[in-house]
């Protein structure tokens, strides 16, 4: 069976995200856990994992939209049998509490949010030379799918962690320090309603983990860097963008 865990205090994105899942699961035995109270991300991650039963289990945001649902399934059952978690934009170099300022060539995956600017769309755009890239130390929290096995050994730190923010980059990074293999799911195009925010409880989180880091962290340069983003006028259109490197995988 496949468990959703979401954290969510708002009634009409729960229920979005709700009737979301149950159309990209179908006829899959499947569980929806909500969690209406968190006091944290990874306080309330933990909570619904005590109350989830399945032998894959994903943490959702509750604003994010897959853009591709027909092979949405089958895709991810596939990755999981090659990895034990997966999520949808990480790095290969932790070196921040966020994983998009490693940089080329760290960062893998891609990801639409609202723009607004020049489009009302954007696809930010990372390396992906397949469709699944193996070898990442975390990834970002918007969507990861676990193997049981890696939420029943690696919990959330909801102590260090008490808010909404680097509990995805402590979580997966934890997941690799303890030999899960970690990976980007490059061909699962989906957007995320929110483009992060870097708020001061954001700034004292990531000194935390930036501190700290187990002894772990990568000791490379930070380096300044824009990445490659591509506007799009349209979902549609966001999903043509984010299917073009199907090419390069020999994917129709």
């Amino acid at each position: 069976m496949i468990s959703v865990v979401f954290c969510s205090i708002d009634p009409a994105r729960a229920d979005a995200i709700e009737r979301h899942y149950e159309r990209l699961l179908g006829d899959e035995p499947y569980e929806i856990v909500a969690v209406r109270d968190a006091r944290s991300l990874a306080e309330g991650y933990n909570r619904g994992v005590a109350r989830s039963s399945g032998d894959i289990v994903i943490l959702s945001h509750d604003d994010i939209e897959f853009l591709d649902p027909v092979p949405w399934l089958g895709t991810l059952k596939k990755h999981l049998a090659d990895a034990d978690l997966v999520g949808i934009v990480g790095t290969t170099k932790v070196v921040y509490g966020s994983w998009a300022r490693a940089g080329p060539p760290y960062t893998f995956g891609q990801v639409c949010e609202p723009d607004g600017q020049d489009a009302p769309f954007r696809v930010l755009v990372c390396a992906m030379p397949a469709p699944l890239v193996h070898g990442m130390q975390a990834v970002d929290g918007l969507f990861m799918a676990a193997n049981r096995e890696v939420l029943e050994r690696v919990r959330f730190d909801e102590v260090t962690f008490d808010a909404f923010h680097c509990y995805d980059i402590d979580f997966s990074f934890s997941s690799h320090l303890a030999g899960f293999r970690v990976a980007v799911a490059a061909d699962m195009p989906v957007l995320h309603a929110s483009a992060g925010n870097f708020d001061p409880a954001w700034e004292t989180l990531r000194g935390t983990i930036h501190g700290e880091a187990r002894g772990e962290y990568s000791a490379i340069r930070r380096r300044p860097f824009q990445p490659s983003i591509v506007g799009a006028e349209s979902k549609e259109e966001a999903l043509e963008i984010m299917r073009a490197p199907r090419a390069q995988w020999g994917a129709r």
